[in-house]
């Protein structure tokens, strides 16, 4: 709430706890320093509830009405003054212990209770020191008189009133007919006024604990504080005015009236809260058993599989408790008996049980197994579980799988499979047939064109032989590019033998014709190897085409003027290039999917720079299937730019390897 809301309820409690502690000041019996019942401490401590902060203002109000109830009732002045310091501290301890730990205060379970009657017997324990030391001092009332009987008033007080400022609306599970709330409230004031009625003397004071607990448990836990609430003022006002079983103990003196209604009080209360959080807490559990039941229901209806969950009860019956209907098909049912959920089906050895000879054996010896059922030509495999639960009661599960339809489903993945790889073959011969048809031809335009560039001609002429010269070379790449994954992937295969190359001599040769794919763009590469040979026994070919690529990328997509470090070291196992560029980079995301064919990283960047997508699918696959080797590309430093690191075993290929 806003704070001129919540400062205005405030305000409400305080006059409203003024109120109640005048009225128990007027009502107390004749002569007593202590009053018979003090609700005026559940109001203060929902004040100093409703406050934030320290909450010292709302104790201070506290403090204000008291002291001006007692002056009103005629109290003396130190009494006055140690009464009403007493109740603001008795508040403050109270509203302290409930919230302690916790966001808010409340009574929405056991839990809550119990830690609901530790703080009020804090406050009252509070009140019962510092008030009875005030009475001692100021009137000369004897501590341990004083003491008792301000805890009782006090406790009392907090656990009836207290409770209606804590409940939530999630405290009540289930719906309850009007007719049975007026038939209860009805009966708890009969009672009350029954054992309470002027001139009665019947030893009947703790009848209204029946209509007390018959609302614990059926109504909601607001009524039973309020009912309680009611309770305890009627009780005190007709015990005051002469009526009820305590009443006759007014002549001997007043102390015995205070601690037998207070007692009176005590119990009606603790027995209805303990009770409707009990009920709170059963409700909140049926609710999530409940779910997970249903939860459980859809699973065993949903499932592929067949499931029976039954309990066996007496150890003679087995009673259904969840069956779906690929469990009946397996039995050969279309519904389940309604017995089968009622009465359960009884396990003697003459009569069948699920209808199959030996899954009904294992489940009147009430063994785990596994058994296999046949339905026509339909074969399935049950498997039985049991699980005791004490009593004579357990938990029986049969899990029952369709062995049929999963070798259907196997043996439609195979086809499935095998026509892939078929469909794929036929896709690597027809790119390999297309890519070497289209070969000859470009080979032919590259020669002529070729010719055409180096012979004297008009600038248009000498322009256009140039145009057509440069891309011959790159549709002679990109035939190149398919016909080296055709190969990679390939169903055929050459024999090649792995021969001792110095990988200095690939690197300086692959920078050097990376520095010609764009001189007017003047990129910066530089290499950096190590003193000492770095001899690996690769295939010359793979190696070459896959520092060819990388070197090609880092420049394609360097900036005019930048700069492409290529650094090479070696150690007794195995040799690491890296190739920095300071290019924009491949965003995050897209870094596992430029290892896919024809994928481009989709930005501006990267879209307007030349290539086909198949330069590091081919990368990868010559590194790991031919090299026995590792790639991968990371972010460049400062978020720009790309690495790629390659790693190859320098001992990789003594023997021949078989490549496509």
């Amino acid at each position: 709430a806003s704070p001129v809301v919540r400062r205005s309820v405030i305000a409400i409690l305080l006059f409203a706890a003024g109120l109640a502690s005048f009225y128990s000041v007027e009502l107390r019996p004749a002569g007593a320093a202590v009053a018979a019942w003090w609700p005026a401490a559940g109001l203060g401590v929902a004040a100093v509830l409703v406050s934030r902060g320290t909450r010292i203002a709302a104790a201070v109000g506290v403090l204000i009405v008291a002291m001006a109830a007692n002056v009103l009732g005629g109290r003396e002045w130190g009494l006055t003054v140690g009464y009403g310091i007493a109740n603001a501290v008795e508040v403050w301890v109270v509203a302290w212990v409930l919230t302690r730990g916790t966001t808010v205060a409340r009574l929405d379970g056991v839990r809550d209770i119990a830690r609901f009657l530790v703080a009020c017997a804090a406050g009252a324990i509070t009140i019962g020191v510092i008030g009875a030391v005030a009475a001692a001092v100021t009137v000369g009332q004897p501590l341990e008189v004083a003491f008792f009987s301000l805890v009782a008033s006090h406790f009392s007080a907090l656990v009836v009133v207290l409770p209606l400022f804590l409940l939530s609306p999630r405290t009540h599970h289930g719906r309850v007919s009007v007719l049975e709330v007026v038939l209860q409230v009805t009966a708890l004031i009969g009672l009350t006024w029954f054992v309470f009625m002027p001139d009665s003397v019947l030893p009947t004071s703790y009848l209204p604990l029946a209509a007390v607990l018959w609302a614990a448990f059926r109504l909601p836990t607001v009524v039973v504080a309020c009912e309680l609430l009611f309770l305890a003022s009627a009780a005190t006002i007709l015990t005051v005015l002469g009526g009820g079983p305590f009443a006759p103990f007014i002549a001997s003196g007043e102390r015995t009236t205070v601690l037998l209604l207070q007692g009176f009080l005590i119990v009606h209360a603790l027995a209805a809260l303990f009770v409707s959080g009990a009920r709170n807490d059963w409700g909140r559990a049926l609710v999530r058993v409940e779910a997970q039941e249903e939860l459980l229901r859809d699973g065993i209806v949903n499932a592929d599989s067949g499931i029976v969950i039954a309990e066996l009860t007496d150890q003679s019956r087995l009673v259904i408790r969840g069956i779906n209907q690929v469990a009946l098909d397996a039995f050969g049912l279309t519904k389940a008996p309604v017995a089968w959920f009622t009465e359960g089906i009884l396990l003697a050895p003459s009569q069948p049980v699920l209808g199959d000879r030996e899954l009904d054996g294992l489940l009147r010896k009430q063994q785990p197994g596994e058994v296999e059922l046949q339905r026509g030509n339909r074969r399935f495999d049950a498997s039985v579980s049991v699980r005791a639960l004490g009593r004579g009661t357990a938990i029986v599960t049969v899990v029952i799988s369709d062995v049929t339809r999963r070798q259907e489903r196997e043996d439609a993945a195979v086809q499935s499979l095998a026509r892939l790889h078929d469909l794929n073959r036929q896709k690597d011969d027809f790119i390999a047939a297309v890519s070497h048809e289209l070969r000859t031809p470009v080979t032919a335009i590259m020669g002529f064109s070729e010719q055409l560039v180096d012979e004297p001609l008009s600038h248009e002429a000498l322009q256009a032989a140039t145009v057509i010269d440069r891309n011959a070379r790159r549709l002679a790449d990109v035939i190149e590019d398919v016909l080296e994954l055709s190969r990679l992937t390939g169903s055929t295969s050459i024999s090649r033998t792995p021969v001792a190359v110095d990988l200095r001599d690939l690197v300086e040769q692959s920078a050097e014709d990376a520095r010609g794919l764009f001189p007017q763009r003047a990129i910066d590469i530089v290499v950096t190897l190590p003193t000492e040979p770095v001899v690996a026994r690769v295939i010359r070919q793979d190696v070459q085409r896959v520092i060819a690529n990388l070197l090609s990328n880092a420049v394609k997509f360097s900036p005019s003027s930048g700069h492409v470090q290529v650094a090479l070291t070696g150690n007794d196992t195995s040799a690491e290039l890296t190739i920095t560029d300071d290019g924009p980079g491949i965003p995050a995301d897209q870094l596992p999917l430029v290892w896919e064919r024809f994928y481009r990283v989709q930005d501006e960047s990267h879209r307007d720079a030349p290539g086909t997508g198949l330069g590091l699918p081919i990368v990868r696959a010559l590194v790991e299937e031919r090299l026995g080797g590792d790639i991968e590309l990371l972010p460049g430093p400062h978020g720009r730019g790309t690495v790629a690191r390659l790693t190859v075993p320098l001992g990789a290929g003594d023997q021949a390897v078989s490549a496509p």
